[in-house]
């Protein structure tokens, strides 16, 4: 069985995959507002358990439901991700 592999490229000194670095300028011109969390973590070492976390803490209080109801990759996007369903780094319209 054959698996695939995307093919690595020199990315500022990183090896990289372009799944990663296709939207690359938008996320350098990333504007954060006041009110967000920026999650940052090596590759491999829990990112999606750390955005779980987090989700939990800022949002169980209010919206206890929302951890059943939607999933971990829609309620925290990943910015340098091409598949996300949000204008990266641009403006996320607010849904309260």
């Amino acid at each position: 069985m054959d698996v695939f592999r995307p093919k690595l490229f020199d990315f500022q000194g990183v090896s990289m995959t372009h799944f990663f670095t296709d939207n690359w300028d938008k996320v350098q011109n990333f504007k954060a507002k006041p009110d967000d969390i920026v999650v940052a973590t090596y590759p491999k070492a829990g990112t999606t358990w750390m955005c779980y976390l987090l989700d939990l803490l800022y949002f169980h209080q209010t919206c206890p439901e929302r951890e059943k109801s939607v999933p971990i990759y829609d309620r925290v996007p990943f910015l340098e991700l091409v598949c996300s369903p949000y204008p990266t780094g641009q403006k996320i319209p607010k849904t309260s």
